[in-house]
C-alpha cells in the first residue's frame, strides 16, 4: 500500500506541474538601420517593437562595436505583451566609429529575446 500511495503522489505531483514557458519575446527593430550614419552632435532615432504574452520590460543598450564601451543604457518596465517605441536618444563619442544598438525583451519567465543592428557615427 505504501508505494501504491508513493506512486500516486508523484503522478499527482507530475500532472500538476505547470510547464513553464519558454518563447523569448520578440523585438523587431525598424531604426536605425546598418545602412545609416549619423554625425556625432546628431541624436539618433530609435524605433522598435517588442511583443510577448508575458512581456515585463525592456533593455536598450548602445555601445562601440570595436572596444565595447557603453555610450547608453537604458531600461524600463512594460504593462502590456506588445510596445512600440520611437524616440531620440542622444550620447556622446568623439571619433568616427561604428555603433551597436542591441534591445533586449525580458518577460516574466526569465526569456530574453533580442535584436541588434551596427550603425556609422561621423564627424
Amino acid at each position: 500500500m505504501n508505494k501504491l500511495s508513493s506512486l500516486f503522489i508523484l503522478l499527482l505531483f507530475l500532472v500538476s506541474c505547470k510547464k513553464l514557458e519558454t518563447e523569448p519575446p520578440v523585438v523587431t527593430i525598424f531604426s536605425p538601420t546598418a545602412t545609416d550614419s549619423f554625425y556625432v552632435a546628431d541624436s539618433v532615432r530609435v524605433n522598435f517593437s517588442i511583443s510577448d504574452k508575458n512581456l515585463t520590460s525592456y533593455k536598450i543598450i548602445i555601445y562601440n562595436f570595436y572596444n565595447r564601451k557603453i555610450y547608453l543604457k537604458e531600461e524600463a518596465a512594460v504593462s502590456d505583451n506588445s510596445i512600440t517605441i520611437d524616440k531620440k536618444l542622444f550620447f556622446s563619442v568623439n571619433a568616427d566609429t561604428t555603433a551597436y544598438l542591441n534591445i533586449l525583451g525580458i518577460d516574466k519567465n526569465g526569456n530574453t529575446g533580442g535584436a541588434g543592428v551596427k550603425f556609422k557615427i561621423k564627424i
